[in-house]
């Protein structure tokens, strides 16, 4: 079996365990991000880094319940989000995914050395696949990319700060245009790559690495534009991904035009 498709079938195992009936949704801490953690977020987790330890061998983790773990001498880094949309998965809310994105190990691993990634979606039987320098769709009715993106941007606000940049952005455009805040920012951004939406924007500080890697990788593959933009403007493909770190700010456009009003908005 080709080492992506073993890949795959790690995380339709957690899959599996998201809609079983032993999912347990008790607080059980906190990750190392601050964030609380639940009974599913933890055996989600647990389920897929077993899983890949057994196909991968040689595995570092960086996962958003445990942090980043090495041992002995890696070939590989994994990173991964066993839920995002934790809030909406547990009340029932049909918007969540698993993020996995795997890369050859070094300290100075980025994005763009990302050679699988997968979004997974907990509540319908879809599945985004980056692999070879392009991206497959499994499972959904109309997988390609639209020629034209729908009039909707994505994101995320929690003040004024963070809800400027989304308005600057919807007033700056021709058509008018529909704000939308779902909850799962791995599928928001390859939702934008798609041309579902045609931007997102999200500059609370609250996204990390391992919310976003998979996404980003699988986005830009279809041709979108990704930037980071918590420190000045850089390309999202040189975030880092073999260290914790915080994204304060991330946008990604559908294309040229879209990410040149983004870059504006976010002025």
């Amino acid at each position: 079996m080709e080492l992506w498709r073993e890949v795959l079938n790690c995380v339709e195992s957690v899959r599996a365990y998201l809609r079983s009936s032993s999912v347990s949704y008790d607080v059980v801490g906190q990750n190392p991000f601050g964030d609380v953690s639940k009974g599913f977020d933890v055996e989600a987790e647990r389920i897929a880094e077993k899983c890949l330890a057994q196909v991968l061998g040689d595995v570092a983790f960086l996962g958003e319940e445990t942090g980043l773990r090495v041992s002995g001498t890696p070939k590989w880094i994994a990173v991964i989000d066993p839920v995002d949309g934790s809030t909406n998965f547990t009340y029932d809310i049909p918007w969540a995914s698993i993020s996995l994105a795997i890369a050859p190990y070094r300290e100075s691993a980025r994005v763009r050395d990302v050679t699988l990634a997968v979004v997974a979606e907990v509540f319908r039987n879809v599945t985004y696949i980056y692999r070879g320098g392009s991206v497959e769709v499994l499972g959904a009715k109309h997988g390609g990319r639209r020629a034209q993106p729908a009039p909707i941007v994505l994101g995320y606000f929690e003040n004024e700060y963070s809800h400027k940049p989304i308005l600057k952005y919807t007033s700056s455009n021709a058509r008018k245009l529909a704000i939308r805040s779902l909850g799962s920012a791995a599928l928001d951004i390859v939702y934008v790559g798609l041309g579902n939406a045609e931007a997102f924007i999200d500059s609370r500080a609250k996204l990390r690495n391992v919310d976003v890697v998979a996404a980003i990788r699988i986005a830009t593959a279809l041709g979108a534009r990704a930037v980071d933009c918590s420190n000045g403007f850089r390309d999202a493909l040189d975030i880092e991904v073999c260290e914790e770190r915080r994204v304060s700010c991330l946008a990604v456009a559908y294309s040229d035009e879209q990410f040149n009003r983004v870059l504006s908005a976010l002025q």
